[in-house]
């Protein structure tokens, strides 16, 4: 697993500190920057790096769905939600979202 960097991401996931081929920080090279500047370009070197991991958070797992170019949440056992979002930063907070909800309704029920 990789350590997370300084903004609190992991570093092959944080635009500022994600190293590119060149050996320099990718938002610091120019060639990097150059092969990538209109949206088009942008969009397929990002499907370029390949694997998406999927993720265990807070009894939910989130993973990479292709088909709607984003990612998704289900419990264990459930089917995947209706809901798609564009990075896997939003997917971790809407299941931090879900957890809190989850854990209010639980303190609702025992009182």
């Amino acid at each position: 697993m990789t350590l997370p960097c300084i903004h609190g991401f992991r570093t092959d996931e944080c635009s500022a500190c994600r190293s590119c081929p060149h050996g320099l920080v990718s938002s610091r090279c120019g060639r990097c920057l150059k092969a990538v500047s209109t949206p088009a370009l942008r969009r397929a070197s990002l499907n370029a790096h390949g694997v998406h991991p999927s993720e265990e958070r807070a009894g939910f797992e989130i993973f990479y769905v292709p088909a709607v170019n984003g990612w998704q949440v289900r419990t264990d056992a459930s089917n995947p939600s209706a809901e798609s979002y564009r990075s896997i930063f939003l997917a971790r907070r809407a299941v931090d979202d879900l957890a809190s909800g989850e854990a209010a309704k639980e303190s609702k029920r025992r009182t």
